[in-house]
């Protein structure tokens, strides 16, 4: 697949909406472009990277420990896996 673009006076391309469509992007999300070593530009949507600290209370559960039970249940998960050294 092949697309001309022109080049505005301003510099800018616009993408047709099967190139948007095909990168998974919509207007306003960005795209990344970047010069191979062979002198082409490879095209690809922003990868969006998650916060963890926004998942902060996502998972529910009715499991409750004390800081103690739950280091010592991580120990004796490495146990069972037979690794040592774990204080």
């Amino acid at each position: 697949m092949s697309t001309a673009m022109t080049l505005t006076a301003k510099g800018q391309f616009t993408f047709n909406k099967s190139l948007m469509e095909h990168l998974g992007v919509k207007p306003g999300e960005k795209v990344i472009i970047k010069k191979q070593p062979d002198g082409t530009l490879k095209i690809e949507a922003e990868k969006k990277q998650i916060d963890l600290l926004s998942l902060a209370g996502s998972l529910k559960t009715n499991v409750q420990l004390s800081d103690e039970a739950l280091q010592s249940a991580i120990q004796q998960s490495y146990v069972r896996r037979g690794m040592s050294g774990i204080k």
